[in-house]
């Protein structure tokens, strides 16, 4: 009789299973009638009555499921909105197109964007604490002092974006391509860059103290004035990699491979380059 009551809720939902929202109250649904009838069952109802009585218990939800269904798909064609100055916290984002929008000044802790597409779009002053953006566009947009302490970033496209003067304390950009990115003046402590694509990013005057690029190809990467303090680059291969008006005195590049001109510079800093191959 279960599977009598899954086959009903699935001929309902069927036209919206697309939709996550819809999904999730699908789901939350289906919980809901199995209890009522095994409620029924034990009041000492048959089952063909217990089923009866459960389907008969929740009326006609089509209009319900078809406003929320309407609702999610507006939102995910939605293209150059302002959501400036509202508070849109543990919103469901996913898979939005929401090109070239405005979200200055809201309040987005704990939104889910995952595999959304936020080009070009801006995110100024923003509170974006515990975001999701995994597989997220967001190549050419604006994250300008926003908190976006345990953002995850993992898998998404930041191509030329600009993430200046935020806090980004434990987030995590792995997999994600940063290429020619600005990341300057942030705070990026106990971030983790796990195959990330850095070539040409700049992360110039921002706190790396502590940060693992192991095992890293980093192609035009600047740190210029950049906190590397216990920063690791162990076997990783540096190309045209700039550390200008940087201390990397007590930067790790055990076993790291670089051009002479990388070399060069490091040297003039008294890095420690001992174990260091110079192609």
């Amino acid at each position: 009789m279960n599977n009598k009551l899954n086959k009903y809720l699935d001929g309902i939902f069927l036209p919206y299973e697309d939709l996550p929202t819809v999904k999730e109250l699908k789901e939350e649904l289906l919980n809901d009638l199995h209890e009522k009838f095994n409620d029924y069952k034990h009041q000492g109802y048959d089952e063909e009555t217990a089923y009866n009585m459960t389907v008969n218990s929740i009326g006609d939800i089509s209009e319900i499921i078809e406003c929320i269904s309407a609702n999610t798909r507006e939102l995910k064609q939605l293209s150059s909105k302002d959501f400036s100055k509202i508070n849109l916290q543990d919103s469901d984002f996913i898979g939005v197109s929401v090109h070239d929008s405005k979200f200055d000044y809201s309040d987005l802790k704990r939104s889910d964007f995952t595999g959304s597409d936020l080009s070009e779009s801006s995110f100024k002053s923003s509170d974006m604490v515990d975001v999701r953006l995994d597989g997220t566009n967001l190549s050419g947009a604006i994250i300008d002092m926003s908190d976006m302490r345990n953002v995850s970033f993992s898998g998404a496209n930041l191509t030329e974006a600009k993430l200046d003067m935020s806090d980004m304390r434990n987030a995590n950009f792995d997999g994600a391509n940063l290429t020619r990115a600005r990341l300057k003046m942030c705070d990026l402590r106990g971030s983790s860059f796990g195959s990330c694509i850095l070539d040409y990013t700049d992360f110039s005057s921002s706190d790396l103290s502590g940060v693992c690029f192991d095992n890293m190809t980093l192609t035009g990467t600047i740190f210029g004035k950049t906190g590397l303090k216990g920063t690791s680059f162990r076997n990783a291969f540096l190309r045209d990699v700039s550390f200008r008006w940087s201390d990397p005195k007590k930067t790790i590049f055990d076993g790291a491979t670089m051009d002479k001109l990388t070399y060069a510079v490091l040297k003039g800093t008294k890095a420690d380059l001992s174990n260091v191959t110079v192609i």
